[in-house]
Formats: structure tokens, C-alpha cells, sequence
């Protein structure tokens, strides 16, 4: 395999690894992010993580897991920085004995400053697709979630 990848980068035809192309895309775009996002101290997967606690409707730690594609653990170990850093806090949910994730006002505050930064790495990404292949990517990335839910359910049997 690893010949086949290194024939690959020589000859510049990409892997034909779904897993690895899909990998190194979200590599290569989480670097672009982390370069507008650094100047206000905060990565991108953090700042991915504080706009889903933003929007989201259920806080719980299982339906944002779920909402990011993430495990518990994952979900768990990148809160505790986010906590650590101030940025969200747990608080007792609509039922005392549940427990929510919440931005606290220093997290809403970066938010808020960081919004342009990734504004910036939105729009910087956009520029390099038309509009139709803007479009298509977003269909591709719902096809694929789709498949990738449909292949789960299937090894889940």
C-alpha cells in the first residue's frame, strides 16, 4: 500500500482510498482553518465544537457526539480542553439529572471575535470552486454521510 500511495503522489493521481482521500481533504482544510483561527488562539476543531454547542438544540453530550460524528471519548477529551480553557461549562439541562454543555461568556466572546477569521477561511475556500461545484459539494458530503450511516447500520446487524 504504502508503495501504491508514494506512486500516487509521484504521478499525481490521488489515493483511490475513499478513507484516505476523505482524511487528507479534511487534513488540508483543517490546516487552512487553523491559519485564520491561530490569531485568535483558538483551532479550528475547537471552534467547530463551540458553533455546534452554539446551535444546537439538545446540549447533551451524546446528542452533540452524535450531531459531530464523534465518539464519546473524542467528544470528552476535546470538551475538557474547551472547559479548561473557559470557554464551555456543564450546566444541569432541562431534567436535573441530565447535564448540558453551555458556552460561557468568555467562549461566546471568542466566538464572536473568531467569527471573521473563519469567515475569511470559508470564503478563501469558496473561491476556489464555482458555483456548481460549490453545490456539489455539499451534495457529495450529505451522499456520503448517508452511505457511510447506511454501511454502519449494515456492520451494526
Amino acid at each position: 500500500m504504502a508503495k501504491t500511495m508514494r506512486s500516487d503522489a509521484i504521478t499525481g493521481q490521488g489515493p483511490t482510498c475513499a478513507l484516505a482521500s476523505t482524511r487528507r481533504m479534511a487534513r488540508l482544510l483543517t490546516q487552512l482553518y487553523d491559519s485564520y483561527l491561530s490569531d485568535y488562539g483558538v483551532e479550528a476543531a475547537q471552534y467547530a465544537l463551540m458553533m455546534m454547542v452554539d446551535a444546537a438544540e439538545d446540549k447533551g453530550q451524546a446528542p452533540l457526539g452524535r450531531a459531530l460524528g464523534m465518539d464519546k471519548t473524542t467528544l470528552s477529551r476535546n470538551l475538557r480542553v474547551l472547559r479548561a480553557r473557559g470557554w464551555v461549562e456543564s450546566v444541569t439541562g432541562k431534567d436535573a439529572r441530565q447535564r448540558s454543555i453551555a458556552l460561557t461568556s468568555e467562549g461566546r466572546s471568542l466566538l464572536i471575535r473568531a467569527r471573521s477569521g473563519w469567515k475569511k477561511a470559508q470564503a478563501g475556500f469558496r473561491a476556489g470552486m464555482n458555483d456548481r461545484e460549490w453545490a456539489e459539494m455539499w451534495s457529495s458530503l450529505s451522499a456520503m454521510t448517508h452511505a457511510v450511516e447506511i454501511a454502519a447500520e449494515k456492520k451494526g446487524r
